[in-house]
């Protein structure tokens, strides 16, 4: 029931704001062609809708986790995919929100207990963009992921750990656009996270915060 609460209000964010806008405007700057569409000295700017592919880089810090464990975890960032969808509302002449839907994996290791983590996330990060220059757009804002699935592997064995993971992390995000042509665009986010995320809930517990970047290439319709 949480999370059904929690998405019904992510989703419909983008959708009122996007509606406070359009009602902002004055009547002459109304466009029934493209809904919540803006003009900006003449120019209609339409809510973008589109597909992002790409690759998360991440690391679990678990030297970030409590209790911090007694001898340091060396970083090991391990590449996982991420692929979905995209939807921009545009905020006035420069300004844009930004929502994205994806499924993202994310991959790490705990090199003291010489343990592999494989992670599966509804991942749901929520931006402000910022034109810079014509195709270069600089955004930030905070990201809500959601875990489908937690498997652990050590000395060769997996075990499915969906049920003894916490299940809900929460990140800060900051980075980069370039809108290489009118529909493909590259985005370089880094991610960072700010709550703890607990492994063994239900038995030795270890916690760790995320760190990493993440690329992905967007097509918008």
């Amino acid at each position: 029931m949480k999370h059904t609460l929690f998405l019904a209000g992510l989703f419909s964010l983008p959708s009122l704001l996007t509606a406070r806008a359009v009602i902002s405007l004055p009547l002459n700057h109304y466009s029934e062609q493209a809904p919540a569409a803006l003009l900006t000295n003449g120019e209609k700017r339409p809510v973008l809708f589109g597909v992002k592919a790409g690759a998360n880089l991440i690391n679990m810090n678990f030297n970030r986790g409590y209790p911090r464990p007694a001898v340091p975890v060396e970083a090991s960032y391990r590449v996982g995919a991420v692929a979905g969808l995209t939807m921009r509302v545009p905020l006035g002449q420069k300004w844009a929100l930004e929502q994205d839907y994806l499924f993202a994996q994310m991959r790490g290791a705990n090199k003291n207990t010489d343990s592999q983590y494989s992670f599966a996330y509804l991942s749901l990060p929520l931006t402000i963009r910022y034109q810079v220059l014509p195709r270069l757009w600089v955004l930030a804002g905070p990201q809500f992921d959601l875990l489908i699935r937690a498997e652990q592997t050590v000395a060769g064995a997996t075990t499915n750990t969906t049920h003894d993971t916490e299940e809900r992390s929460i990140l800060s995000t900051a980075g980069v656009a370039v809108q290489l042509t009118d529909h493909l665009s590259l985005t370089a986010r880094y991610l960072r996270g700010f709550n703890h995320v607990g492994l063994g809930q239900r038995s030795n517990l270890e916690e760790f915060k995320y760190e990493g970047v993440q690329l992905t290439a967007g097509y918008e319709f």
